[in-house]
């Protein structure tokens, strides 16, 4: 449409009064120079003059596309249309626009694109974007539209004070003009439609009616808009599941450390919000640093995949820069807040960023930072959007990864632990040296009661590693286990009891020998396989043991508890055993096939949990029941497996059955322990039992017969009923009884 400047229509204007000046009056008073302008050129089909209005004239051509008389067609184009490149979707809107002023007899219209985070305005023209002012109130029509985000219709530009500049980029103030942002649910502005009609008698100015029908246009193109961001989100979903299942697989099946996690959470979100580059921060809380290892350079390798540099790793504090913010920043020299320090380490220039935070548990555990958005020149809400929705899975692939790596970390620290305990807890080789020369007793130094239940190993601490070469050979012969090993193995495992009262080495080998005795006791009863799993559970029932009780550990809640959720020291006893077991020379099973191996294992393990004995109640109900119908018998095998771990009760409290002197002597090193774990309680505010009160030491006789007729009694009648030859202990049990009975009434008259 021809055109021109303001005070071109005025000269204009006066010449043509000149030439008529029967006519000034009445075009004085009722007619504009654009009005005039263009009566003139309709009526003589000359162009006044040849500047152009640089605005979309709405004269063009009908879009073929929208001649579609098929409408499903048509929005299934234009959806595909309006498509995730920003080029596209504008030249899409644009189209859209032509039509829609065409439909309200627009002289012409324009599609502006805010830009600078709404700051700015830019005229699309021809696939371009133009620059032409600032957003605000007080400037042009759009420039208003766009800081209201609102729709705008004005009827008489030329009297409207609010727009002192007009509409870009012409001096035409004597028009009618529609704005109409199109606002997406993400809040963000995809463009803006001005449409412009120019004030004349034949056209009256664009009216409400005329802004309901563009609000439909546009209201649906914003609607397509929109469906066509679903689509990109379920498309982005899409990604990420597959995403996290490639992430899980690598976790799960390669252990992915930490490092390669980071590589994909930056080369997934640097795609998902169409970022020119990206890195990751994780947080260091005890140093209060945001530190990096990886940064994106830019390159690309053969398969197209984004390049990782490993540098010196970057810190800083959390305070400074933009990294330990979450922001959206648009200029990133302007705010104070940036740091320049990584582009200067870089080489690369930041224009614009996008911080997101990583939660887990309520707090911050890394912050991805995407730099330079290629989809426009700042990253948007819609963006922020897709983030959030994929920082949940950040935070599990970091946090496992982080999880991980502390593991591995702990895995080396115990693979350390583990090699300075096999030094300390292995026997000392020129022990090994003089047990292997001289294994065995000369006949008159064994002692004479070493095969019956009375035998007290106390006098002989010093050769009880000969008494147990002794016994397995008497049981298995010579050729069962290697020497050496069997050497060894006994030297270690007298090695891992600790020096405390009861709970020590000694007590280890009265178990084994009180088994002993029941299996030599018992003929036919045991094959040489349960024997074998017998007698070493019983030297090993209570290897590493502190002391303490099971209660003890799970009421001060220590790390034993917490490994163990039943039978705490027991459980102990057993790893302790497999860890000795499995040393190199000191694996006397080494003559077993692997299924055996394993076999044996369970029963070790079955036997040693036995000594548990809150698990013996329920056992030795049990087998009493089994026993007064009728229905006991040792060729079942669950009844059979009962019978072994009420064996190892029964040879654990052996030391009440033994000799009086010797009970006595083993009452005080039972007690000597108590009293420690008694102490312990108090200085940690608990109230100990009272048989672990050293306050009642002169209970003890009372004590003590008490726990024989309520514990051990039931224990050897049920066991001798079971094992005939195993009477000795119920006798040596029901002796010590009376003695203990005895001297408690005793000390009872005399505190009288």
């Amino acid at each position: 449409m021809p055109c021109c400047g303001g005070s071109s229509y005025h000269k204009f204007k006066e010449k043509l009064i000149e030439d008529h000046k029967e006519f000034e009056k009445l075009v004085l008073e009722n007619f504009s120079a654009e009005e005039i302008l263009v009566l003139y050129e309709k009526k003589t089909g000359k162009q006044v003059f040849n500047k152009k209005i640089n605005v979309s004239p709405c004269d063009l051509p009908l879009e073929k596309s929208y001649l579609n008389y098929n409408t499903r067609d048509l929005a299934r184009e234009f959806v595909r249309s309006i498509s995730d490149q920003e080029g596209d979707r504008r030249k899409e809107i644009s189209r859209a626009a032509g039509v829609c002023a065409k439909a309200v007899s627009a002289d012409s219209f324009s599609v502006y694109i805010p830009i600078q985070n709404d700051t700015e305005v830019a005229r699309y023209e021809d696939g371009e974007l133009v620059i032409v002012g600032a957003v605000g109130k007080g400037r042009t029509v759009v420039a208003h539209a766009i800081n209201a985000k609102t729709t705008l219709l004005v009827e008489n530009l030329k009297q409207d004070a609010r727009f002192p500049r007009g509409i870009h980029p012409t001096d035409i103030t004597d028009c009618s003009v529609i704005c109409i942002p199109i606002i997406l649910p993400s809040d963000d502005i995809a463009a803006v439609i001005e449409l412009v009609r120019v004030r004349s008698i034949s056209k009256p100015p664009l009216s409400e009616a005329d802004l309901q029908f563009a609000n439909a246009i546009v209201g649906w193109m914003a609607a397509c808009i929109h469906e066509n961001d679903i689509k990109r989100v379920l498309n982005t979903q899409q990604e990420l599941n597959d995403f996290l299942l490639e992430t899980t697989k690598d976790m799960f099946d390669e252990m992915t450390n930490v490092d390669n996690v980071v590589q994909k959470i930056i080369m997934f979100t640097k795609n998902l919000v169409k970022a020119d580059r990206c890195s990751m921060f994780l947080v260091d809380e005890d140093k209060r640093e945001l530190y990096a290892d990886y940064f994106d350079v830019g390159n690309l390798d053969a398969e197209g995949q984004p390049i990782f540099e490993k540098r010196s790793q970057i810190r800083f504090h959390t305070s400074k820069g933009i990294a330990g913010y979450v922001v959206n920043i648009f200029n990133a020299y302007a705010d104070e807040r940036f740091n320049p320090d990584i582009d200067k380490a870089t080489g690369y220039h930041t224009r614009n960023i996008l911080c997101m935070p990583i939660f887990s548990k309520d707090r911050v555990i890394g912050v991805v930072q995407m730099i330079n958005s290629l989809s426009g020149d700042h990253f948007t809400h819609a963006d922020e959007t897709a983030f959030n929705m994929f920082a949940v899975y950040c935070a599990l692939a970091i946090q496992y990864s982080i999880v991980y790596k502390m593991l591995k970390q702990q895995q080396n620290q115990y693979k350390v632990a583990v090699e300075l305990l096999q030094y300390h807890i292995n026997c000392q080789e020129d022990e090994l040296e003089a047990l292997v020369k001289k294994p065995h007793l000369a006949e008159k130094h064994i002692p004479h009661s070493l095969h019956v239940y009375d035998f007290v190993a106390y006098p002989h601490e010093f050769v009880l590693p000969q008494l147990v070469i002794n016994l397995m050979e008497e049981m298995f012969g010579t050729k069962q286990f290697e020497l050496e090993k069997l050497c060894r193995f006994i030297l270690t495992v007298r090695r891992n009891y600790r020096p405390i009262a009861y709970h020590n080495w000694t007590h280890g080998f009265h178990v084994m020998h009180s088994l002993w005795c029941m299996i030599e006791t018992s003929p036919n009863v045991f094959t040489n396989f349960e024997k074998m799993a017998l007698l070493i559970a019983g030297i090993c029932h209570d290897v590493d043991h502190r002391g303490y009780n099971n209660a003890f550990f799970t009421k001060l809640n220590l790390p034993l508890a917490n490994l163990y959720s039943t039978s705490v020291m027991e459980q102990h006893h057993y790893k302790q055993t497999v860890t000795i077991l499995q040393q190199e020379g000191a694996d006397i099973f080494n003559f077993l096939k692997p299924e055996e191996y394993r076999n044996m294992l369970k029963l070790i393990r079955h036997h040693i949990i036995a000594t548990d004995l809150a698990l013996y109640f329920n056992t030795q109900k049990s087998i009493a029941g089994s026993l007064d119908k009728g229905t006991f018998t040792l060729a079942n095998y669950n009844l059979k497996m009962e019978t072994k771990a009420l064996m190892m009760t029964a040879a654990d409290l052996c030391a009440v059955a033994k000799p009086w002197e010797s009970q006595q002597l083993t009452a005080k090193y039972i007690y000597e322990e108590f009293y420690v774990q008694g102490d312990e309680e108090k200085r940690q505010g608990m109230k100990p039992l009272p048989m672990m009160d050293r306050e009642n030491e002169r209970e003890i006789p009372q004590q003590q017969a008490g726990f024989i007729g309520f514990i051990c009694m039931p224990l050897y009648e049920t066991l001798e009923r079971c094992l005939p030859g195993t009477v000795p202990l119920l006798k040596g049990c029901k002796k010590n009884k009376e003695l203990w009975a005895n001297l408690a009434r005793k000390l009872d008259e005399d505190h009288e």
